[in-house]
């Protein structure tokens, strides 16, 4: 993994003086005065994220009174971009989806999308933002404007304009491609969406997030349900990657005829056909002839940490107090090749705070078909058993066995563990971690489901593990109140509440 470059890091450092003015606005500004009962209670930021459905659906004020006397919630994180239908709470039949607040379209000049482009036209129009925010502060909650990258197609030929190019020369608009970190109109439009609501709403921090990686990582499919994908996707070979590689020295040319080489030894794999040699052995043999695969990977990594510290530097350069953080993808803790490339401590620099994803109850699922991805390839010399024990042991992890691991989820061990890895990465430094549980997101059959008692103990072991705020996850909409009761329960069991 590489750190962002110089210049980058001197950007970001002249806004450091921001960062410390962040740091007071992350937790909740009320702490509970000191009473006959006791001295006052500590404030942890306890997170809610929620598509916009019920936020214009519904009353509010009893709304938001049930998530605060539930589950303790004092900070919103609605989805207030997006182009995912179940990220909005609507139905997937002819949506749309984009910014449920309003476009204010002086702060675009840098893009080429339209209003039509970017403007989500479910609901009615309703401005969601402002909606919320006067009834949110009213309960005391703070709400931050949740971005999401999306990685489905965005409505139109100009959305499609913005996204990667696979090594065949193709647009890669489904999940694992995306938008390109290098083009100049999406970060164009990056900056623009955030100095939006910025500038026109009195929000309380900005998170962002990324649910993707590099073409290396996807052409092994290195990645939950990652057997699913096509290894000939790999990307990026748009004009601007291509243009960032030759400035760099690394030969797009070599790169294509590895992705290719790569592309068979996937295919072989999911057929049944074992190299001569072995899969990792002959995947090593594969970064021994092709070092443009890795370099390609890394270029990709670089890329993305520079766009997200230029989005922090633009949050800074507008509000120096207003807090910036990450939404940090559920792979980056349990692929081996993801942490690698993702050191927490990198971020640092350009973070007031992180919610790494540590959705343990959907967890065993997720870990089990990331085990049967690279299975087929990397691992191919493994039985799946002994695959998920090399995993536990690389990772750290004390968890139930391949066959048992999607019925039982992973443990309050694994948040707390993870948690405590993401703290120690961090230490020295500002950066808060808000740790992201998950509650009722849906499995599939066979596989753990949620109860309050397991979501009381996952709460609690985001603290255990020294986080500073627990994001009670992954869609309110999803949530069964009892089960959200478990959260509250936690939080009064720790004096939080």
């Amino acid at each position: 993994m590489n750190p962002i470059d110089r210049r980058s890091f001197l950007k970001i450092s002249a806004a450091g003086a921001g960062a410390a003015l962040a740091t007071n606005r992350l937790l909740p500004a009320q702490t509970s005065a000191p009473t006959a009962a006791g001295p006052p209670k500590p404030s942890v930021l306890v997170g809610m994220a929620t598509s916009v459905a019920p936020l214009v659906q519904s009353d509010l004020d009893p709304l938001l009174g049930d998530m605060a006397a539930r589950a303790g919630v004092n900070a919103l994180f609605p989805f207030i971009y997006t182009h995912v239908a179940n990220r909005a709470g609507a139905p997937a039949g002819g949506f749309h989806g984009g910014n449920y607040a309003t476009t204010h379209l002086k702060y675009y000049a840098d893009t080429n999308l339209t209003l039509e482009d970017m403007r989500g036209p479910e609901f009615g129009g309703v401005d969601v933002l402002a909606r919320l925010l006067p009834v949110a502060r009213r309960h005391g909650m703070k709400t931050f404007a949740w971005v999401l990258e999306d990685n489905v197609r965005g409505p139109g030929p100009r959305w499609e304009a913005l996204y990667e190019v696979d090594f065949h020369g193709r647009r890669a608009t489904r999940h694992p491609g995306g938008p390109c970190n290098n083009h100049p109109q999406y970060r164009g439009y990056l900056r623009g969406l955030l100095e939006d609501y910025l500038r026109s709403y009195e929000i309380d921090g900005i998170m962002w997030g990324s649910e993707r990686q590099g073409g290396l990582l996807n052409a092994l499919g290195a990645f939950h349900n990652g057997e699913r994908t096509d290894p000939g996707t790999a990307t990026c070979f748009c004009e601007h990657c291509l243009r960032r590689a030759k400035t760099e020295g690394i030969d797009a040319e070599r790169a294509r005829l590895g992705f290719g080489e790569l592309e068979k030894f996937v295919r072989a794999g999911r057929a049944g056909q074992r190299p001569r040699d072995g899969w990792f052995v002959s995947f090593w043999r594969l970064l021994v002839g092709w070092p443009e695969l890795l370099a390609w990977e890394s270029m990709w990594v670089r890329s993305r940490h520079e766009l997200q510290a230029e989005l922090y530097h633009h949050v800074k350069s507008i509000n120096p107090a207003m807090p910036v953080g990450w939404h940090l993808w559920h792979n980056l803790s349990f692929s081996p090749f993801h942490r690698a490339e993702e050191d927490y401590a990198t971020l640092a620099p350009f973070s007031d705070f992180i919610k790494p994803v540590l959705y343990n109850n959907c967890a065993g699922e997720r870990l089990k078909s990331f085990t049967d991805s690279v299975g087929g390839n990397v691992f191919g010399d493994l039985a799946p058993a002994s695959a998920m024990e090399f995993m536990d042991a690389a990772l750290n992890y004390r968890e139930a066995p391949y066959a048992r691991v999607s019925a039982t989820g992973l443990s309050p061990d694994y948040v707390q563990r993870e948690t405590r890895r993401a703290v120690e990465a961090m230490a020295g430094t500002p950066v808060q971690v808000w740790s992201g549980i998950d509650i009722d997101t849906p499995v599939g059959a066979g596989s753990s489901h949620c109860t309050p008692e397991s979501v009381r103990q996952a709460v609690r072991a985001i603290f255990a593990g020294g986080g500073r705020g627990a994001m009670l996850s992954r869609n309110y909409t999803e949530m069964k109140p009892e089960n959200l009761a478990g959260a509250g329960t936690a939080l009064r069991e720790l004096g939080f509440l």
